[in-house]
């Protein structure tokens, strides 16, 4: 997901266009080192102006989409995305509306500098996110805080993907054992 400005002629960005056109888009992590370059390509510029070559970025090629979009280099992680729909959420003048774009994850690039034990360290990646005015924060520090309970909420939330497929197999079976239960009864 990503969210872009219009401007206040109601002219769209070139990523939301081009999302909305080919079906496929790539999410680039902001980070703090390449804050200058998030900056540079916020810029209201005409359809079809190259924002990578201004802001200094170097162009690699998607590996999953339909159609080939090019990512961030630079950026320490990277979501290739098919599109899904644009939500368009009223402005306020003078700037036109903003549109928040949502896709499917269909391909991951996670780069070893960013990682510790296997896991992304958000501390090492310095995410960057826009606060509102002119203010951001960069993650640099982070905590764990599991949610209270028996645990099952927080399956998959801690990087296990096996232990999450393990507790859907589980649902599955007694699904299937309740139903064919149900079945012998009738």
């Amino acid at each position: 997901m990503f969210s872009a400005n219009q401007t206040d002629e109601n002219i769209r960005k070139d990523t939301t266009r081009n999302a909305e056109s080919t079906g496929c888009f790539v999410w680039n992590m902001a980070t703090f080192p390449l804050r200058d370059a998030v900056n540079i390509t916020s810029e209201q510029l005409a359809y079809g102006i190259d924002e990578f070559g201004r802001a200094g970025l170097t162009k690699i090629p998607s590996t999953n989409l339909p159609h080939e979009v090019p990512m961030v280099q630079e950026s320490p992680i990277r979501f290739e995305c098919t599109y899904h729909t644009t939500l368009r959420l009223p402005g306020n003048p003078p700037m036109g509306t903003v549109d928040i774009v949502i896709g499917k994850v269909v391909g991951v690039h996670i780069s070893d500098d960013v990682l510790t034990n296997g896991m992304v360290d958000l501390s090492k990646a310095q995410p960057i996110a826009r606060c509102g005015y002119y203010s951001y924060v960069a993650v640099k520090e982070t905590f764990d805080m599991p949610p209270p309970g028996n645990g099952k909420m927080a399956y998959g939330l801690e990087g296990n993907a096996a232990r999450n497929a393990t507790e859907h197999a589980e649902r599955l079976r007694r699904q299937t054992e309740n139903h064919e239960g149900i079945n012998l009864k009738d």
